[in-house]
């Protein structure tokens, strides 16, 4: 369906390659790691344009920190998923994430937390 797409069509051959590689690679995740990445692109592709270049700007953001800094903040990220989407900044805030993260590095949190979807704890 993608190929006969007339959009599509019109991407440079690289642009369509990668697409494609992409949709192959969504198409071999586990069901619910699918679904939880369809959902923050749904939810990322409903934030108005000046909002979706933030999170855009912070997952880049993100890549060029410290790999050790990249590790501590993917567990405090997979942390928060746990908590309730309002409460989310407050947590954030709080002294104990002040005191862990630099006010750069919490921004780019809270931005890539706005597309990602709540995943209540597991028992």
């Amino acid at each position: 369906m993608l190929r006969n797409d007339p959009s599509f069509k019109r991407l440079m051959p690289g642009d369509q390659q990668r697409l494609v590689q992409q949709l192959h690679q969504v198409d071999r995740m586990p069901d619910d790691q699918r679904q939880r990445r369809l959902a923050r692109a749904e939810a990322l592709e409903h934030l108005p344009l000046q909002e979706r270049m933030r999170v855009n700007r912070s997952a880049q953001e993100w890549t060029t920190l410290p790999v050790e800094r990249q590790s501590v903040m993917k567990n405090a990220f997979r942390d928060l998923r746990s908590v309730p989407p309002d409460q989310r900044s407050m947590v954030l805030n709080s002294s104990r994430y002040q005191g862990q993260f630099t006010p750069q590095e919490r921004g780019i949190l809270s931005d890539m937390l706005r597309v990602e979807p709540y995943r209540p704890p597991q028992q």
